[in-house]
């Protein structure tokens, strides 16, 4: 039998409340959920959730999603684009 965890990442709470990490984070600088920093981590009592053990124990994050961009554009070269001068043709000298 799993037993019940009394603190949460705050990963683990976003899931619980359907929310994301940073608005779980928002929340606990805001004082709107109790929270304990350990470290450079933060920890959301269990308690603070009112939900039954079964969801607290089942709490695991949402793969991250890798988002692509797409490569920039390839500058376009043509025949009629006149060849660039040299800055010292520019000025004039030889």
């Amino acid at each position: 039998m799993p037993e019940k965890k009394e603190f949460l990442s705050l990963p683990e709470a976003a899931v619980i409340m359907g929310v994301s990490r940073i608005a779980v984070f928002k929340r606990v600088k805001k004082g709107q959920l109790a929270a304990i920093r350990i470290g450079r981590n933060w920890a959301v009592p269990a308690s603070a959730l009112e939900l039954p053990a079964v969801a607290l124990q089942s709490a695991v994050p949402p793969p991250r999603k890798v988002l692509k961009s797409a490569p920039p554009p390839s500058p376009v070269i043509t025949e009629e684009t006149p060849p660039r001068k040299d800055s010292m043709d520019e000025m004039g000298w030889d």
